[in-house]
């Protein structure tokens, strides 16, 4: 095995390997004690590395969850589906084998052991499936791995792995599991948009897999790096495609994961392929975002072919002209930076890493309720407050309250006068003094009777 470059941690580390659809996944989804693999009855799901954070009576560690080794899919990713295994065994303290109880001794589970005793690593045999009233006989023929008798699981089911990870972490340090300060940053869009381009280029190595086949990344891949000197999480992504081109049941599962990594996300970048421009599936992707209410960045990938044919002669203006028609298409985001990548180049991405280092400190910005309701008595001067069942909104005063966003708290006589058209109104004026760009603010309207008012 080749020597790749390695997953940087000061926590122990732990892979998770073996051939295809023993339940690795699964695995890691009980010991993480959250679904975040993609779990589904077919060989091959899990292409790429899935890393998480974990914890197990109170000694925190890294775990990393691995495509299945000697799987043929025909499609010519194979080769990188496991050099992201070599990349996570090479990182690892511990490597997990993962064989199944039920199918029994596999020529693939010979291959990967062999794999493994020329990493190096140390080896700890995991045999999966093995549900209430397994036969205790298939577990000798495992033992021809070299690796011992191993520890029986049923993923499952949850039976077994308090003896395995008492094992593996009985010797580890115990520590506080502190509270993750990382910036999570979902990469969104349509399949083969260069989503895994823009990580990697970005992080500086290949920490996701590419391929000139849509849908390489079918999980939502979380790929630690650090930007301006701050560590951050990106969420790589499965694309997302229109409903009537989907049929297959995986797919519509990986669509989920999409919207769940939005929901779970800091911010969003929404990658938009310069040459296919936005069409039905964009639109959809940033009204999730929207509805999720998460600050957004558009980055428009693979400028380097959109500026080709004798467009680079126009430069600026057939920049400006592409973003101009691009804001109208995506009019539900007016105020989202756009920034122009080309991840063959390495070109754009000082430009994103300020775009998304302006959204951070929009995301934490403190906002002084003095100056906060100045600008809400000149809004309401310029533009009256809606009427309605001969009730006028009257807002007394807005504070700002601890929130994911900047969320403010607004006390009026009548909330349900309240419309989101005011609400849009005065959270532009808002945006617009403070600078906040793309990031959404947030409401909360309380009514407060006029005397109380003071």
């Amino acid at each position: 095995m080749a020597n790749p470059p390695s997953f940087k941690s000061t926590r122990p580390v732990v892979a998770i390997v073996g051939r295809p659809n023993v339940g690795k996944s699964a695995i890691f989804n009980r010991i993480c004690r959250r679904r975040i693999a993609l779990v589904f009855d077919r060989p091959g799901v899990t292409r790429d590395r899935l890393v998480a954070d974990a914890d197990w009576e109170g000694r925190p560690f890294v775990l990393i969850d691995t495509g299945g080794l000697g799987l043929e899919d025909g499609a010519g990713l194979q080769e990188a589906v496991e050099r992201e295994a070599d990349l996570a065994i090479s990182s690892a303290d511990r490597v997990l084998l993962v064989v199944d109880g039920k199918e029994g001794l596999h020529v693939l589970d010979t291959e990967v052991a062999k794999r493994l005793r020329r990493a190096g690593r140390k080896v700890t045999l995991v045999v999966n499936k093995m549900d209430p009233g397994y036969d205790r006989g298939v577990l000798t023929e495992f033992q021809k791995l070299g690796f011992g008798d191993g520890f029986r699981v049923s993923a499952e089911h949850g039976l077994g792995f308090g003896d395995l990870m008492g094992e593996i972490t009985q010797l580890w340090p115990e520590g506080d599991r502190q509270k993750d300060e990382r910036t999570r940053i979902a990469v969104v869009g349509r399949p083969n948009a260069g989503k895994s381009s823009l990580v990697n280029a970005w992080a500086g190595t290949d920490r996701t897999m590419v391929a000139a086949i849509a849908g390489t990344t079918r999980d939502a891949v979380d790929v630690p790096a650090e930007i301006n000197g701050e560590e951050v999480l990106f969420i790589d992504t499965a694309g997302l495609r229109q409903k009537r081109r989907v049929e297959d049941p995986l797919e519509k599962i990986m669509g989920g994961r999409t919207a769940h990594a939005i929901d779970r996300c800091h911010l969003a970048i929404l990658a938009v392929d310069s040459v296919l421009g936005v069409g039905l599936v964009e639109k959809k992707i940033a009204g999730l975002v929207q509805k999720a209410q998460r600050p957004c960045i558009v980055a428009i990938t693979k400028w380097d072919l959109a500026s080709q044919g004798g467009r680079q002669t126009q430069g600026a203006s057939f920049r400006k002209e592409y973003e101009t028609a691009l804001r109208k298409a995506l009019f539900f985001l007016p105020d989202a930076p756009m920034v122009f990548l080309s991840s063959v180049k390495k070109s754009g991405f000082d430009q994103l890493s300020e775009a998304v280092t302006d959204m951070r400190k929009a995301r934490s910005i403190k906002i002084g309720t003095g100056e906060l309701n100045r600008i809400l008595s000149r809004a309401t001067e310029s533009r009256s407050t809606p009427v309605q069942g001969g009730k006028k909104l009257r807002i007394y005063y807005a504070t700002q309250v601890e929130g994911p966003l900047p969320t403010l708290v607004g006390f009026v006589n009548h909330p349900g006068v309240m419309t989101e058209a005011y609400e849009r109104f005065l959270s532009n004026r808002v945006r617009e003094h403070f600078q906040l760009g793309g990031c959404p603010l947030r409401w909360r309207w309380r009514g407060r009777d006029k005397k109380s008012a003071g």
